[in-house]
């Protein structure tokens, strides 16, 4: 058995409730993001894990403006990178509601 991972392990807010997407940010789509920023504007005490692989850095900077855009408090968006495969295992049990996007899956 793989164990699990908290959500104070990976840095999350313990006390939120944790929308996680494992998918590369390069499938999320501009639409998409938008339904999940109203999401998290009508859940307060919310926030958005994403893991960002091969983007890196780049998806951050770019998914970080478009929140600010949407009025979604940048400490409301959490961004991980790349893990050894029991480690991401792991991660979908500090996730509350894992998001898939459409078109693509994210293995979860």
């Amino acid at each position: 058995a793989l164990p699990a991972v908290t959500k104070t392990q990976v840095g999350l807010d313990p006390k939120a409730f944790t929308f996680a997407s494992f998918n590369q940010p390069f499938k999320i789509s501009a639409e998409l993001f938008a339904v999940w920023m109203r999401i998290l504007s009508r859940v307060p005490k919310s926030q958005l894990w994403i893991v960002a692989l091969n983007e890196g850095a780049s998806a951050e900077t770019s998914l970080r403006a478009v929140a600010a855009e949407a009025g979604i408090a940048q400490t409301r968006l959490f961004f991980t990178g790349a893990a050894a495969l029991d480690q991401h295992v792991g991660y979908k049990s500090a996730a509350d509601l894992l998001l898939d996007t459409t078109g693509y899956n994210g293995h979860s």
